[in-house]
């Protein structure tokens, strides 16, 4: 057994060897000496002589004088080399013991023990023998010295399933003398979660069994201190080698790598800044638990994104902004279950995804969601007012890859910020990315290249005098196969893409072009164009539109932008940035559908516009709803106070026109005038009211 000392035989009592030797050589030399004088007689020695007294004792003297010598010389010339050998054997022996099994001593001085061989007889090879066995001891003591002092653990299990064998590295690798463990089972080193991989299916022994036992695996073993260390072991079946006859475990530490690991792996799935679930990791998690659904079971994602965060970064710097982000996270988490995950998709936008969870449900989870986020945040002792905007889906009888149920989510979140209404959930009538709309944005690419856009124009007319202030230019498709579209037919999915963009400076252009014309012939008519929400926030804005009223010789004043409440509100810094810069260069503003959004009053008196243009939804209803008339009246009298023309859409009858005017509303526009028309067609309408006018003035 390692560790314990080799014992050297003591020689028991009684005679030596040389002892008995020299009796014998004593009793030959008798024998010899008593022998002799009959041998002399033979050799015809006279018999007076051969059997005198005096000669006997002589040839008794001689015998015993000769083996005397005999004794001597083998003493000397074979118990000197017995000697050597019988110490050198000693020296192995307490040598070998137990600093040999701790293989904590140095290697056997080879040039002190081996014994000289000298002439080739027996005591030769007995002596190159010895040499032998010395220099496989040192060799063997070497392997020993290797394997004690190497940083990984060697152990050995025996059939019975304790360890049989340990090296002197798993003391400074988990802290345990190699003595206390030997004899002991491995199980109570292993953490529970890994002890499965090294036991039986009855969980109670090492499982030794053909195959139980992986090559490579890792465990957690517990330090003598109370941690666990992440150890590699690597396994060997060696119960037939007849000298090893166990199984030969070798462990190495991991412990760093696999931190390192699980530290990499944390990175690649979660946010830096706030530590939750990144996208990866959301999107992983959303199709994992669509692929598990079962029966009736739903998946829902809610996106939200802040409202006004840009301003935070904007104003207080993104320092700010990123310390803002890291409180969402701790905010919504005890507001959903445990089972949900919420995660930072990038920027300002985050994501729950939620398991068995019904469309009403998830509403409430985002009502809730929105609730939380709208109370202030404290951050760096300044106090940030911030509001979301969510939209929800749920995967019903719907799509079956996270990503469309994602973007469902996106379009329902768009939805709930054009309509300020916080929470919407997915609506397939407000999905403008189904496959017929992106046929019909891949046409409308086309006809915007191909000229196939043209203008129609409507007529504004002054309620109390009649006379025509202006006219709106409003946007037509002429379709190829389905004729001539109106702005609700493509307009809505336009506005989702870059298209925008480019449609605006062709309404501008076109709508320039005939202010021109109008002018060249006479007819000096504003006309109006409208912009969409996008466009407002463009600080390059300005610069498009005062560069082709240059281009077109248009005067400033003859130009008017129409822009809804929702696209100032979405971002109202930039947009009154923009407006400002246009109103300064003698565009006209308006702001159209007035009384669908949520303006407040104190904002709309610091917004440098001109005009507020009543939706056409009060106007149809004034003359026959009381509640309507109120709001109408209510609107006039707001924008007379504060110096703005109030224009009122959608007057299509001459009762409706008087209530107006009554009310001292300033313009009207409606198919009480006119239906919209194409420019040569209302040039000559206005050509006739110019006519009528003169005549009847």
């Amino acid at each position: 057994m390692p560790g314990m000392r080799a014992s050297v035989p003591e020689v028991g009592a009684g005679w030596g060897v040389f002892t008995r030797l020299a009796c014998g050589m004593a009793a030959l030399g008798v024998c010899v000496g008593a022998v002799f004088p009959y041998f002399a007689e033979l050799l015809q020695v006279p018999a007076e002589y051969t059997r005198a007294p005096a000669f006997r004792f002589a040839c008794l003297g001689a015998g015993l004088v000769l083996g005397a010598a005999n004794w001597l010389l083998t003493r000397r010339v074979i118990g000197t080399r017995l000697r050597l050998l019988a110490t050198r054997l000693t020296d192995v022996a307490e040598t070998v013991g137990s600093p040999l099994a701790a293989g904590s001593s140095a290697p056997l001085p080879r040039a002190d023990l081996t014994l000289p061989v000298g002439a080739p007889d027996d005591l030769a090879r007995t002596a190159a023998a010895f040499n032998a066995m010395l220099a496989a001891l040192d060799r063997e003591r070497r392997f020993r010295s290797v394997v004690h002092s190497t940083s990984d653990v060697i152990l050995l299990i025996d059939p019975t399933g304790q360890i049989s064998f340990v090296s002197d590295s798993v003391r400074d690798l988990l802290g345990w003398p190699a003595d206390e463990l030997l004899g002991a089972p491995p199980q109570h080193l292993i953490h529970s979660d890994d002890l499965p991989l090294l036991v039986g299916e009855g969980g109670t022994g090492f499982d030794l069994s053909s195959g139980g036992l992986p090559h490579v695996l890792v465990l957690r073993v517990r330090h003598r201190d109370g941690g666990w260390r992440y150890l590699e072991v690597t396994s060997s079946d060696r119960r037939t080698d007849p000298v090893i006859g166990a199984v030969l475990l070798t462990a190495r530490d991991v412990t760093e790598r696999m931190e390192l690991q699980r530290q990499l792996t944390h990175q690649a799935t979660h946010d830096e800044l706030t530590s939750l679930p990144n996208r990866a990791a959301a999107l992983a998690q959303g199709t994992e638990l669509l692929a598990a659904r079962r029966g009736e079971d739903q998946v829902a994602v809610v996106l939200l994104d802040l409202d006004r965060f840009k301003e935070v970064n904007d104003t207080l710097g993104h320092g700010y902004g990123d310390r803002l982000l890291a409180q969402v996270g701790p905010r919504l988490r005890p507001l959903v279950r445990d089972v949900d995950m919420v995660a930072r998709l990038g920027g300002d936008e985050f994501l729950l995804v939620l398991p068995e969870m019904s469309p009403t449900g998830a509403r409430a989870v985002a009502e809730r969601i929105r609730a939380a986020l709208g109370a202030p945040f404290l951050v760096d002792g300044l106090v940030l007012d911030v509001d979301a905007s969510v939209g929800v889906a749920v995967s019903d009888d719907g799509p079956t890859d996270i990503d469309a149920l994602l973007r469902r989510a996106d379009i329902a979140m768009y939805t709930a910020k054009e309509r300020q209404s916080g929470v919407e959930v997915y609506d397939p009538a407000a999905d403008c990315h189904d496959r017929s709309r992106l046929v019909l944005l891949t046409e409308f690419r086309r006809a915007l290249a191909e000229g196939h856009l043209v203008l129609h124009y409507q007529p504004q007319v002054s309620l109390e005098t009649g006379a025509v202030v202006g006219v709106e230019a409003l946007v037509r498709w002429v379709h190829a196969d389905r004729g001539l579209l109106s702005p609700a037919e493509f307009l809505p999915a336009v506005e989702r893409t870059g298209l925008i963009e480019p449609l605006t400076d062709r309404v501008l252009d076109l709508a320039l072009a005939q202010a021109r014309a109008w002018a060249d012939q006479g007819l000096v008519v504003p006309v109006a164009v409208n912009l969409s929400a996008r466009s407002v926030h463009l600080p390059g804005l300005p610069d498009r539109v005062l560069s082709r009223l240059a281009a077109h010789g248009v005067p400033a004043e003859l130009l008017q932008l129409e822009l809804t409440e929702s696209a100032l509100l979405a971002e109202p810094e930039a947009a009154q940035h923009v407006l400002e810069r246009l109103h300064a260069a003698g565009v006209r503003l308006s702001i159209d559908d007035f009384g669908t959004g949520y303006s407040s009053m104190g904002h709309l008196k610091l917004l440098p516009v001109d005009e507020l243009k009543i939706d056409r939804s009060y106007i149809a209803e004034m003359t026959r709803s009381p509640g309507d008339t109120a709001l109408v009246r209510s609107v006039v009298d707001l924008g007379r106070e504060l110096g703005l023309t109030v224009v009122a859409e959608g007057v299509e009858d001459p009762a409706t026109a008087a209530a107006l005017a009554e009310l001292r509303c300033d313009v009207g526009q409606g198919y009480l005038y006119t239906a919209p028309r194409p420019a040569e067609e209302i040039t000559g309408w206005l050509q006739d009211r110019l006519a009528v006018a003169v005549t009847g003035s």
